[in-house]
């Protein structure tokens, strides 16, 4: 019986709350319990068997709408640069009706705002909000205690036993004597956890602001485990399995240094050991180069590239630097010497290649392995010359997807991609096979064997100078570890520079499932090619870990 009363009595107090809400200040509410007016209730006189229903009775006159009278809100400083508060803008308009979550959410804004202007102590002073019945207005008198303005001041650095404190408050890029603003409190917290030595980051500021009219700040930070290793691979029937393991140490010299050495084979089980295709690569990060957002970066790699079309073995060494833009743009730029020795369609050759790489990228998924919403975007530009030749060309593409959830729960997201390129300047027997463009496989136009798609020469397909592709899927997820995904692929690829849409178009389209894990989905699809072609296969399987795209 008592817990019954506690709940009629919080039930009350929620019902009057929202008829506050409809700015109802005149309202009443009656609940009766056994017959009884809650506030009158005898608990020894009510109590029942246990099991017997108890009758409860809500009953509610909601009565006038009331609306705002008189509205001031002051300020205890007058300061010049200080922000005016003129009610209206935060919706407190006389003749309005008088709602109270407006009034708790303009007083916030208002506090927020003081903060904004360089005030971190701004507080809500004296309040007094008064109902008068007789008139159904509500009349709001609140002064707003602005504290003192500030700045910056000591920024200490707590936690990393390894990783530099002084790396750190360098990158947090909140500078002593600058004007306080919790909006840059907020851009220290992504910037920091951006690092990948750092998995944490919390922000305390000073309670008192010290004689210099500094806010002391402490950013106590949790180190990531310095060292890791993990592995992939994606299985498909029509090109075999693909393995790709790394190593990596995050904070290698103590300054926020990372290295990553990783490698990659394809083709198991679908060509025999001397034709398969491998990637191995050692990648070194410094942060904090010319710049708090500027890294520089060396790349040493070998690799060789194997199919039906062509087979290139090449060594590289690339160096450069890449630069933050904002937290969804990011761009970089290197020079880069590669080594390359080719056999296609049209021989074999050599390859000693001077180029100059920029990319731009701009990410704003809300997850970056299973997205439901936001896009993505990537442009590569090289100009490219061969030293042993003289001859130069330059080569672009981009790849765009982007993510529309159909509805709050992300059970229906349709996914859309756009990809594209060229190759300008040289001639289709001058240009190395492995910047040509094909098409073909489980991250291109599934049900086709992995770079299979490209003009033909004599009967031969070759490596094409530009080419398009479009990819469309429906995400539908049933349940939360199961998802259904309709899909269809579509590309072309042209000998000259700019696609030609009269090329064959490629279309693969099928069906996936998805297996949802912690660390991303499990992917199946199974796709068939449309487009005929002789001796194809009729059907690809693809199993892998994450969404196509």
């Amino acid at each position: 019986m008592a817990s019954l009363v506690a709940r009629a009595q919080a039930d009350q107090n929620r019902l009057l709350a929202v008829l506050y809400d409809e700015a109802r200040y005149g309202g009443t509410i009656q609940i009766t319990v056994a017959d009884m007016p809650l506030d009158a209730v005898d608990l020894t006189s009510a109590v029942r068997q246990e099991g017997e229903a108890l009758k409860v009775v809500i009953g509610i006159t909601p009565g006038d709408e009331f609306r705002f009278g008189d509205v001031a809100i002051t300020s205890s400083t007058n300061a010049e640069g200080a922000p005016a508060i003129d009610p209206g803008e935060y919706g407190l308009v006389k003749g309005d009706p008088a709602r109270s979550s407006m009034i708790v959410s303009a007083l916030d804004k208002i506090v927020a705002r003081w903060r904004a202007a360089g005030y971190p102590f701004a507080s809500i002073g004296e309040k007094e909000i008064s109902a008068d019945h007789e008139r159904k207005l509500v009349d709001v008198r609140v002064a707003i205690n602005t504290g003192a303005p500030a700045v910056y001041g000591w920024v200490s650095v707590v936690g990393p036993k390894r990783l530099s404190n002084r790396v750190v408050a360098e990158q947090s890029a909140l500078q002593p004597g600058k004007r306080y603003h919790p909006g840059d409190l907020e851009k220290t917290r992504e910037r920091l956890r951006k690092l990948e030595s750092i998995e944490s980051v919390r922000i305390v500021e000073g309670k008192a602001i010290d004689e210099n009219g500094g806010i002391p700040i402490t950013l106590e930070v949790k180190e990531r485990k310095h060292r890791y290793i993990g592995a992939t691979a994606f299985v498909t029937t029509l090109d075999g399995a693909e393995i790709e393991a790394h190593w990596g140490h995050r904070n290698l010299f103590g300054e926020g240094e990372s290295l990553r050495v990783e490698g990659a084979v394809s083709q198991l089980g679908s060509a025999p050991l001397d034709e398969l295709e491998f990637d191995a690569s050692v990648t070194l990060t410094k942060p904090g180069i010319l710049n708090i957002d500027t890294n520089l970066f060396m790349r040493f790699e070998v690799a060789r590239e194997a199919n039906d079309v062509y087979r290139s073995d090449a060594i590289l060494a690339k160096a450069g630097i890449n630069r933050r833009f904002s937290p969804h743009l990011t761009g970089s730029v290197a020079l880069e010497s590669r080594f390359e020795r080719s056999e296609d369609e049209f021989g074999s050759a050599d390859y000693a290649l001077l180029s100059i790489p920029g990319d731009v990228s701009y990410d704003s998924r809300d997850n970056r392995f299973n997205p439901a919403s936001g896009m993505r975007a990537h442009i590569d530009v090289a100009p490219v010359t061969d030293l042993r030749t003289g001859g130069s060309f330059v080569v672009g593409d981009f790849d765009a997807a982007t993510y529309w959830r159909l509805d709050e729960d992300a059970r229906v997201i349709v996914a859309a991609r756009l990809r594209g390129g060229s190759i300008v300047g040289g001639t289709l027997e001058d240009t190395p096979t492995s910047y040509l463009f094909l098409e073909g496989g489980g991250n291109s136009v599934r049900g086709y064997e992995y770079r299979s798609i490209g003009p033909t020469i004599d009967g031969r397909v070759v490596g094409g100078r530009s080419f398009a592709g479009a990819s469309l899927e429906l995400r539908l997820r049933p349940t939360e570890q199961i998802g259904v995904v309709p899909f269809i692929d579509v590309a072309t690829v042209s000998v000259d520079s700019v696609p030609k849409f009269s090329d064959t178009l490629y279309v693969g389209a099928g069906l996936g499932l998805r297996y949802f894990t912690p660390i991303g989905p499990i992917r199946l699809d199974v796709a068939a090619p449309l487009t005929e072609r002789d001796d194809r296969p009729k059907f690809g399987v693809y199993v892998g870990l994450g969404q196509a795209f």
